[in-house]
């Protein structure tokens, strides 16, 4: 007993001085202090609660997609603490609805529920405890199924928002859309997707609001904001716009008339990124023309210390707002897009460049995106820098 007493000693002694000798590159080491940084800030109720943002205190949109970044974390290059881990999954469920909704616990604040289930439903699945989480989960989808702005919600396939995701607002009569956006569209569109749900009719349907927000020519719909009077083409150029139905958010502007083209909302990085990771997630094939289309743009349209197509002279200057939104969206399409070359080492040295010494990063011109906050800007970086990795 002894002999095996010392044995296992050795062992164990062995593996910890393997683990304490590894080299990791700049990038693996860059992860490991971002992931330090984000874990000490969990609170003891196992939720992330903002510092900076009063609709984010509660925890319920931060937790699941911090969580969801810090655990695709491999444990080779950071050992995550398991008693946080089980603290996450738990502050998830337990701010769950009977329905399967998160962002609704609060009665005076609705904290992004389509985009915080989604996250959730992820991390459940991949996650939490199948026995335990199982009838949870098909909740969950049923009730991001439901968001989706189809027929059974009274939006008609030639409505602009039709097969389209939006904020999850609880008070939307049937008929009306609401705010409505790519975004959202994107994270709901991945969550069942990952999550195996198979309605080929779903999947369809956001295909069709993807042509919209492409301003793909095989759909013959108006455009937003146009003189349909008028007889010209739609402009294509493969590259997607936010939303067509709160014109405001479309942060790259309208483009004018001209003699050819209708007038046009403006493709530009960060719609494109999620773009193109929506159009995957519906099932659209690498080798699509919608897809090449967008990655050719993206190619094209290739900054990585500021998101393309955001006019730099706008008053409102969105291409320093999201600098750290950009970069994940862009390395969640270059891993997804298969696509080669340097931009992992390039967006390393970025990040090497703009850590601050407590291993956070943050953008102070990114308020009105919420990059000024830590939390987010932080976990951007993870993704980043696990994009490219995998």
């Amino acid at each position: 007993m002894k002999k095996i007493y010392l044995l296992c000693s050795l062992v164990f002694l062995m593996a910890c001085q393997t683990q304490q000798e590894k080299t990791f590159t700049k990038a693996e080491s860059l992860l490991r202090t971002t992931c330090d940084y984000l874990w000490n800030k969990q609170h003891t109720d196992g939720g992330w609660h903002s510092e900076y943002h009063g609709i984010l205190r509660g925890g319920q949109a931060y937790t699941p997609f911090i969580l969801h970044a810090l655990l695709e974390v491999p444990d080779s290059i950071y050992q995550k603490p398991e008693d946080k881990v089980q603290k996450g999954l738990q502050f998830i469920r337990a701010n769950l609805t009977k329905q399967g909704i998160l962002g609704v616990k609060d009665p005076d604040i609705v904290e992004y529920p389509n985009y915080a289930t989604a996250y959730a439903l992820r991390v459940l699945y991949k996650y939490g405890d199948r026995t335990k989480d199982g009838s949870m989960i098909k909740k969950m989808q049923q009730y991001l199924v439901n968001q989706q702005f189809v027929e059974a919600r009274g939006i008609v396939p030639e409505h602009l928002g039709y097969g389209a995701w939006g904020f999850g607002e609880t008070n939307l009569l049937k008929g009306y859309v609401g705010h409505l956006d790519l975004s959202n569209t994107r994270r709901v569109l991945q969550a069942l997707r990952e999550t195996g749900y198979k309605d080929a009719k779903l999947y369809q349907a956001a295909q069709r609001f993807l042509h919209i927000v492409q301003r793909h020519p095989a759909d013959k719909r108006p455009q937003p904001n146009i003189d349909t009077t008028t007889q010209k083409a739609t402009f294509y150029d493969g590259g997607f716009y936010y939303s067509p139905i709160i014109l405001a958010t479309n942060k790259a502007k309208q483009a004018p008339a001209t003699d050819k083209y209708h007038a046009y909302f403006r493709s530009y990085a960060t719609a494109t990124c999620d773009g193109v990771l929506s159009l995957i997630a519906s099932g659209r094939p690498l080798t699509s023309e919608e897809v090449t289309a967008a990655k050719k743009w993206l190619l094209k349209y290739s900054s990585l210390d500021r998101p393309d197509g955001i006019p730099a002279d706008d008053n409102e200057q969105w291409d320093t707002v999201m600098i750290y939104y950009h970069l994940m969206v862009r390395a969640e399409a270059y891993y997804a897009l298969q696509h080669q070359g340097d931009w992992p080492a390039k967006m390393t040295t970025f990040l090497l460049q703009n850590q601050q010494k407590n291993g956070s990063f943050s953008n102070p011109h990114g308020a009105r995106n919420k990059e000024d906050d830590p939390y987010l800007a932080s976990t951007c970086a993870v993704v980043v820098l696990m994009s490219g990795l995998k």
